[in-house]
């Protein structure tokens, strides 16, 4: 038994132990901040430090200006000739760590073999040092793109964390940032895709040197940077935003957490080869079905300039009012066609035969073939019947497939994508009537018709996702996104093959 002596000994050290653990656990993953008030820093880098006013500058502005101030020294050598780490052991850089004052060595990253030297030189001379993470190149005027990107930043991240774990070292994930930021960008309507970059270059710029200020203070001080106010008036939210990923990632990196986010469909590699490149120019040849509505192909222009990589495209329609495909097959046609220098043209559905007649004066004339499917009669002119409905797309669908299989043309699905959108509308507010992707009791597509008959032929032509397509007409975010989801997953199916057609209702309202 033990004595009231000994039990009251007892509580009092469970206490004690019971308030000093957490704060032993909180000293582990809170270590002294880097940098405080008088902090001398001394940035070791070339032009991923120097540009744009300089990294060391923004940075002591910055954080004089906070909210809680510290204001400190901060300076950087000149570096903009020296390309590599290896290169940046000069004798005056040496000289200033042996005999200066710095407290704080900022050190850009580089071999493994020149990073761990830096860290054994700061060593010496009772410096602290941690590594500031260089980042890919710009995706959009590297040659490797968005894949070669993400390979790059995911080499180098793993490649820091080991280092780390190995050696100790302290690093600022800034590529990891930059990926994350570059391929997921906050919300904000005026950014450009690469839009931490000087444009054309793979040099930060002021809204790189906010992102690289604010991972530096984290990684230093491990405490948030949102708040921390910038150089240039950029608006509050965008900067906030850009602050709170920078944080989080942080944070997870410090959790030994190295998960880049996988490409957007839109940055994704082709998924067969592309119909047109950027500039090529497209003749269209059809009736209202392509015509009506401002034109398919002055919209697919507009669209697909507006994409990531951009399509710029040439692009001329001969619209046959009121006309079938045979009265299509004339001599002014002929002649435009013959013409040449027209890398794609796009021609109508029909019956087979006059299809194998333009193909066959298409490919003399040294260009490519798409066919644009139309779709079934609008079913509420035919009393809803959703079953005939059905059964005029499948049997247009299967004509086309037929076509495209013996002749190796491409057929753009848009009667299927049709009639899916129409059997299993998309959810929106106040629902849709019957026929919303047409004009309203009427054969023609209205606007929305138009775009998803946009998104069809991009996905075809391109071989990529057409989700991210504008639209001109205030048509729901949400209700957009899901055509173009929706035109895709048919396309893809129709590529491989198959013809997605799904059962239709016996009966159907309005």
């Amino acid at each position: 038994m033990y004595t009231f002596k000994a039990l009251a000994f007892i509580r009092i050290a469970t206490l004690i132990a019971a308030t000093l653990i957490p704060f032993a656990a909180l000293s582990q993953l809170q270590p002294a901040p880097l940098i405080v008030e008088g902090t001398k820093i001394l940035f070791v880098g070339n032009d991923n430090v120097g540009s744009d006013g300089g990294l060391n500058n923004h940075i002591r502005r910055s954080l004089a200006a906070a909210s809680a101030p510290l204001r400190i020294e901060a300076d950087w050598i000149g570096m903009y000739d020296k390309p590599s780490l290896e290169d940046m052991f000069t004798d005056s850089l040496l000289r200033r760590i042996e005999t200066g004052s710095d407290d704080l060595l900022v050190v850009t990253s580089g071999s493994s073999d020149a990073m761990l030297r830096f860290a054994a030189l700061a060593k010496t001379h009772k410096r602290k040092i941690i590594f500031f993470q260089a980042w890919a190149k710009n995706p959009l005027v590297d040659s490797g793109g968005m894949k070669g990107f993400r390979d790059r930043s995911l080499e180098e991240a793993r490649r820091m964390k080991a280092l780390e774990r190995e050696h100790g070292l302290r690093i600022v994930p800034v590529g990891l940032i930059y990926y994350d930021l570059i391929v997921d960008p906050v919300r904000f309507w005026t950014l450009r895709e690469d839009y931490l970059f000087t444009p054309g270059s793979s040099v930060q710029n002021d809204l790189g040197i906010l992102v690289n200020v604010a991972a530096i203070y984290a990684a230093a001080n491990r405490q948030s940077p949102v708040g921390l106010p910038s150089w240039d008036p950029f608006p509050s939210e965008l900067v906030r935003a850009m602050q709170e990923r920078v944080w989080r990632i942080s944070r997870e990196w410090d959790a030994g957490i190295v998960n880049l986010k996988p490409i957007p469909d839109k940055y994704a590699e082709p998924l067969w080869t592309p119909l047109v490149q950027n500039a090529d120019s497209i003749l269209f040849i059809g009736n209202s079905y392509i015509g009506s509505e401002g034109g398919l192909d002055n919209h697919l222009s507009r669209m697909s300039q507006q994409m990531n990589p951009p399509l710029r495209l040439n692009v001329k329609s001969i619209i046959h009012w009121g006309q079938g495909l045979g009265r299509m097959y004339n001599d002014s046609v002929l002649k435009e066609i013959a013409t040449g220098g027209k890398q794609l043209v796009v021609v109508t559905s029909g019956p087979n035969e006059l299809l194998l007649k333009f193909a066959e004066a298409i490919s003399k004339a040294g260009s490519k073939m798409m066919v644009h499917m139309t779709w079934a009669t609008n079913p509420t002119l035919n009393e809803n019947d959703l079953i005939a409905y059905r059964e005029r797309s499948q049997r247009l669908a299967e004509q086309m497939k037929a076509f495209e299989t013996t002749t190796g043309i491409a057929v753009a699905p848009c009667g299927l994508v049709f009639y899916d959108l129409l059997i299993d509308p998309p959810a929106v507010e106040g629902g849709l009537r019957l026929d919303w992707m047409y004009m309203e009791a009427n054969i023609h597509q209205n606007h929305i018709g138009t775009m998803i008959n946009a998104a069809t032929h991009y996905a075809v032509m391109t071989g990529r996702s057409p989700v991210g397509l504008p639209i001109w007409d205030p048509w729901p975010p949400k209700l957009v996104r899901e055509v173009q989801e929706r035109a895709w997953k048919i396309v893809k199916e129709w590529k491989a093959g198959h013809i997605l057609i799904k059962d239709a209702p016996k009966a159907a309202t309005p």
